[in-house]
């Protein structure tokens, strides 16, 4: 990873925070082997805070702890008490320092300091909690517009299916729009004289969801609307455009988005049904069998974990620690 523009973009939070509160500090950032990968004052942030947050970083580095966890463990008797004295003085017990973490990994610490011990932790906790995803407007598709040429012949045809008329408006004889709706749609089509520029026929496509595909077409044909045998794709995830490409019959185990059927309208206009019986939501919980494996591995990689700031679990872990100090207490040499 490029760690310095991790260093970079966990700074700016920190940074827009301590301005947010109007408290200018110094951050600091260095990496598990004690080298700075970045050092920043703020402006009006004073001198002595640069020093001390680089302290607070190069601890949470090398310890993998919080510096604010530390005090009790330095104290004589504790298990830290030693390293108080070891490495000329540059572990540090105030609070401000955190380790970064990629993928549960250790890879750098980061220090603040420049306000008071609870502003330096409040500004640091800020700055490394992941910030809130932008609001996104909901955004429901809620007409498709059908290009017909005969538009009391497309009335007829989608009255057949079963669809809802909603509405039926003209003004003369330019002007026409009626609006259908699929039953169990939040989503209705329109078509009409002059409500599109598109070509009859041109719409393609068009996806209708189902629960049962053999039983929609069952009751498809008992109204008298041609509709294709079910098909599958191979790949397990959607379909190919050309038939060339496709297998008959229904997805062999019945997987959910794996089973389809077509029909067209009297212009040419192209709907299929698609079989979907459990649902998709970014997730497949293991074990969970409900979709191809194609489909399956393709949802996991994408919704594969991302690197992160570690967050507090209330333990500390020493591990680190203790292995950071044996060498020293013995007197060899520990290369940074």
């Amino acid at each position: 990873m490029d760690l310095l523009a991790y260093a970079k973009n966990i700074s700016s939070r920190i940074e827009a925070e301590a301005t947010r509160v109007n408290v200018p500090v110094a951050v600091s950032i260095i990496d598990i082997h004690g080298n700075i990968i970045l050092k920043h004052r703020m402006n009006g942030a004073p001198a002595f805070a640069a020093d001390l947050s680089e302290r607070k970083a190069y601890t949470s580095a090398l310890v993998g702890i919080r510096t604010a966890e530390m005090s009790p463990l330095v104290q004589p008797g504790q298990p830290l008490f030693p390293m108080m004295s070891v490495s000329g003085g540059k572990y540090f017990s105030m609070g401000g320092g955190a380790p970064l973490k990629v993928d549960g990994q250790l890879v750098a610490g980061v220090g603040v300091s420049g306000g008071t011990v609870d502003q330096d932790v409040e500004i640091l906790e800020a700055g490394l909690r992941e910030p809130a995803a932008a609001s996104t407007p909901d955004m429901k598709l809620e007409v498709i517009v059908i290009p017909v040429f005969d538009v009391d012949r497309a009335k007829r045809f989608y009255g057949d299916l079963g669809w809802r008329l909603d509405i039926d408006y003209a003004t003369g004889d330019d002007y026409r729009v009626i609006q259908f709706t699929p039953p169990g749609s939040g989503c209705s089509i329109i078509f009409g004289t002059n409500v599109t520029t598109a070509a009859p026929g041109s719409a393609k496509g068009l996806h209708l969801i189902v629960s049962d595909i053999e039983a929609t077409r069952f009751e498809l044909l008992r109204r008298g609307v041609a509709i294709s045998e079910p098909f599958h794709d191979a790949s397990g995830v959607f379909h190919h455009a050309l038939s060339t490409d496709l297998l008959s019959g229904p997805n062999p185990e019945r997987k959910s988005y794996a089973s389809f059927a077509s029909l067209s309208d009297p212009d040419g206009n192209a709907w299929v049904f698609q079989e979907v019986t459990a649902r998709l939501t970014g997730h497949i919980a293991p074990g969970d069998t409900s979709f191809t494996p194609e489909l399956t591995n393709v949802v996991r990689g994408t919704s594969a974990s991302k690197p992160g700031v570690d967050t507090r679990d209330g333990s500390n872990d020493l591990s680190g620690a203790t292995h950071l100090l044996q060498p020293k207490l013995a007197g060899d040499s520990y290369v940074q």
